[in-house]
């Protein structure tokens, strides 16, 4: 299907990576802007998190580093086989997936080198990141148990300390790129409350005519103590102070 689609340039130009810390509200998004005629969105594919770990194996064997002009469109030609194979992209402006930073997805916690790596393959990718309120973003990770998907399912839960440090993590990732090109960051409190204004800034941030806007749906309480959640909001301090610097501050 790929090599019927690319040649007649009916597949789409431009790739874009929805991504966050887990639970900030990227499933909403993904959702929203599946419904847009002109976007081929995917879920949490994974054939990104595979490509990584092969570019991971690129830079460790000096032979396939010396070769990697070669090597990286095989790879870039896997990802997009496979996003073909999966399903008709014909007439679509715009491939998007969606990967969470999570220490499932990435259990050696390279979310660095992941993101390095997506823009090794396609150069021309846009970011488009969602950052959340840490405490609401913490108790949302703590609700569910993760690892379900893996082809051996492993349930796992994790700490609220090592949650708010994946927090912290994610939100240091998007200080890192914000000011970069092709990147966006998606502040979810905004896009609660002014659905049509951030629905509009998205879709022109990712050169889509305007098409259905987001429509927020409720959030659920936060149940954690007095004490947990200032807990969090303390190990989240430096990154909350930079994001306000930046002028995020509706999270």
């Amino acid at each position: 299907m790929l090599k019927f689609q690319m040649p007649f340039k009916i597949a789409p130009r431009d790739f874009c990576l929805l991504s966050g810390a887990p639970r900030s509200g990227t499933t909403a998004l993904i959702d929203w802007l599946a419904r847009q005629s002109r976007i081929a969105a995917f879920q949490e594919s994974r054939i990104l998190i595979a490509a990584h770990r092969c570019l991971d194996e690129v830079d460790r064997f000096g032979s396939l580093n010396a070769d990697s002009t070669q090597v990286l469109p095989l790879v870039r030609n896997m990802v997009l086989g496979y996003y073909a194979g999966v399903r008709n992209l014909a007439g679509k402006q715009l491939l998007m997936d969606k990967e969470p930073l999570e220490p499932v997805a990435f259990p050696s916690g390279d979310y660095a080198r992941f993101l390095l790596h997506v823009r090794s393959l396609f150069p021309a990718s846009m970011f488009l990141f969602v950052v959340r309120d840490p405490v609401a973003t913490v108790w949302s990770m703590t609700r569910r148990a993760w690892g379900e998907s893996l082809t051996t399912p492993e349930r796992r839960t994790f700490t609220i300390e090592e949650h708010t440090q994946n927090w912290c993590i994610c939100a240091d990732l998007a200080l890192q790129y914000c000011s970069e090109p092709n990147t966006y960051i998606v502040q979810f409190g905004r896009m609660m409350r002014d659905p049509a204004g951030e629905s509009r800034r998205i879709l022109a941030f990712l050169g889509i005519r305007a098409g259905p806007e987001f429509v927020p749906h409720p959030t659920k309480d936060v149940g954690f103590t007095k004490d947990e959640a200032e807990a969090i909001r303390r190990g989240a301090r430096p990154q909350l102070e930079l994001l306000g610097a930046r002028g995020m501050l509706d999270l």
